[in-house]
């Protein structure tokens, strides 16, 4: 209850707002001025905080009460009623009123005789000041919430945070002194000074109206002084013309704000600087914890994780740490083989290739690749009209060439028939090479075996040159396994290591082998340098085709887990490393 509450008024319970009783106690004053006897008032409100019961009311008053709340309505604002049952009893009021936050209201009260309708119109005239009086009250609440967010737009605008700082112990010592009667300008001793915490020890940052300050003064040790006292205290302390208020982050001291008058410092300017301090303290430590260094930032996470891995609680915390130590300890500890990854493919064991003997057309194709053969069966024919016209020519100049020579033996002509000679022999060589030429324009196979490569069905009447690589056959009595290892793993790759082979049409089933030799030839595949390695298969041979494919994996060793992930990154950057700086 304030001072100048009337003795009828009841105490304010802590939920009650805090403009309603003093609202009320002078609202039964100015009717009691009237010559209105009001010995009590009450106030119903679906908001708790707006609710306040009759004081010391008896059960007849209480019924009365909520029986009159049910008949105030919009159609009928004002209800009437007796505060008892003998007919002398108090006159019980009820009438609607609007809340400062628009919501409805009742406001109550109990008039003492004698009663007239004199008496209820100044009640309801007088309800226009209630109104007044509460509105107001809530007006200035919402205008000292509006200059504070004001206040926080000018710090949030400056550019760094001792600036906003400056900017807000100085805006908020200039509205403290326009707050306080008695407090207009410096001279009157208000001094704001914003300490910060830091090591649980509190330095000077800055100073309402000070650019700079000797912090050997005497007045800086001073408000240091009151700055550690509230700071080892952790609460408001005030100590003469000092006050000073630690400002918390999540229970640990960030901030001291410490404030100097000559004299004592009124309780709104208190309220004031509480305000203005929570709201600002916030965005000012983000600021400066912004930034700082990288080191500064790095070494406080890892702080904050130690105090989550040793301190009470964090249990998510300690069961993760315990997790990821586990986990480094099988990465770490754990021997696992070591494999080199690479592409495979299945070659015959005998390889012959048919190569085109002589530039042509082709004219036939018997095969395909994946057909067997047998040895000396015809793989394909090239065209031979234009070698039967040569031949066809040759045999002419042979018949010619002979003709002549008989002629110069009848003759007994020595040079004709040396000549003709000459020319019998140049026609029957021509002849010869003409023949050669169609024999081989049927391609035969060379073996038994495979045809692996060669499909040239669909380019009948196409030419060819010589020497071109038409058909390869494959012997079916034996397979090799052929890897294409890159050029980073054929340093670990070496004779007799054991290997595991997975076909691309066999996923499902492993085929062990064993490396019988490495060569030094290179060679390009999918874009990746690499290196020939050789294989003989371990076991029983499995179903095979040559020119299948998969994956082997060749075991080189063991290494823990995560050597065996990182190697390839590691050697990447040791590269980069030895390019860029060595």
């Amino acid at each position: 209850m304030t001072p100048d509450a009337l003795p009828g008024t009841a105490p304010a319970a802590p939920a009650v707002a805090d403009e309603l009783v003093p609202a009320l106690a002078a609202w039964r004053q100015r009717l009691n001025a009237c010559g209105v006897a009001c010995r009590a008032a009450a106030f119903h409100s679906a908001d708790p905080r707006w609710t306040l019961a009759f004081p010391d009311a008896e059960r007849p008053l209480v019924d009365a009460w909520a029986n009159l709340r049910k008949r105030v309505s919009a159609e009928n604002p004002v209800a009437l009623g007796k505060a008892g049952g003998d007919a002398g009893a108090d006159l019980l009021l009820a009438t609607s009123l609007q809340l400062p936050a628009g919501q409805p209201g009742i406001v109550g009260a109990t008039l003492a005789p004698p009663h007239n309708e004199r008496t209820i119109q100044q009640v309801l005239l007088s309800l226009g000041w209630l109104q007044l009086a509460l509105s107001a009250a809530s007006l200035a609440h919402n205008q000292r919430a509006a200059r504070l967010l004001e206040l926080m737009g000018h710090v949030g605008a400056q550019g760094s945070p001792r600036a906003a700082a400056q900017e807000w112990v100085n805006r908020t010592a200039a509205w403290a002194r326009a707050e306080a009667p008695g407090i207009t300008d410096i001279s009157d001793g208000l001094v704001l000074v914003l300490f910060e915490v830091r090591r649980h020890t509190p330095h000077w940052w800055v100073a309402a109206d000070t650019a700079w300050a000797e912090k050997a003064s005497t007045a800086v040790q001073e408000a240091g002084e009151i700055a550690q006292r509230a700071l080892v205290e952790t609460q408001e302390v005030v100590h003469g013309a000092w006050w000073a208020l630690p400002l918390h982050d999540d229970g640990e001291p960030a901030a001291v704000l410490v404030a100097r008058n000559d004299g004592p410092i009124p309780a709104d300017v208190l309220a004031l600087l509480r305000a203005s301090a929570g709201l600002a303290e916030p965005l000012l430590r983000h600021w400066r914890e912004a930034q700082r260094g990288l080191p500064r930032h790095a070494l406080q996470a890892l702080q904050g994780v130690g105090r989550n891995l040793v301190g009470p609680g964090h249990l998510t915390w300690k069961l993760a740490a315990v997790a990821t130590g586990a986990a480094l300890a099988v990465l770490l500890l754990l021997p696992v083989p070591d494999r080199v990854t690479a592409a495979t493919v299945i070659e015959g064991r005998t390889r012959q290739l048919v190569t085109a003997p002589q530039e042509g057309f082709i004219a036939q194709v018997d095969v395909r690749p994946g057909e067997k053969v047998l040895k000396g069966q015809r793989l394909a024919r090239l065209d031979d009209r234009d070698l039967l016209l040569e031949q066809q020519r040759w045999r002419s100049e042979r018949e010619q060439a002979a003709g002549k020579l008989r002629q110069a033996m009848a003759e007994r002509d020595a040079s004709a028939l040396a000549l003709a000679a000459t020319e019998l022999q140049s026609a029957e060589a021509q002849l010869a090479l003409a023949e050669a030429k169609l024999a081989r324009t049927t391609l035969l196979a060379p073996m038994d075996g495979l045809v692996v490569t060669g499909d040239w069905v669909q380019q009948i009447g196409g030419p060819v040159e010589a020497g071109k690589e038409m058909f390869e056959i494959a012997a079916t009595d034996g397979y090799r396994v052929v890897l294409h290892v890159s050029d980073a793993d054929i340093a670990r790759i070496k004779p007799g290591q054991a290997g595991v082979l997975r076909l691309t049409g066999q996923p499902q089933t492993g085929h062990a082998f064993e490396v019988t030799r490495v060569t030094a030839t290179a060679s390009v595949q999918d874009g990746s340098n690499g290196f020939r390695v050789e294989a003989a298969w371990r076991g029983d041979v499995p179903a095979l085709s040559p020119g299948m494919q998969g994956i082997g994996k060749v075991e080189v060793g063991q290494a823990s887990l995560l050597a065996v992930w990182t190697r390839p990154s590691i050697d990447w950057l040791r590269l980069k490393l030895w390019r860029w700086w060595w």
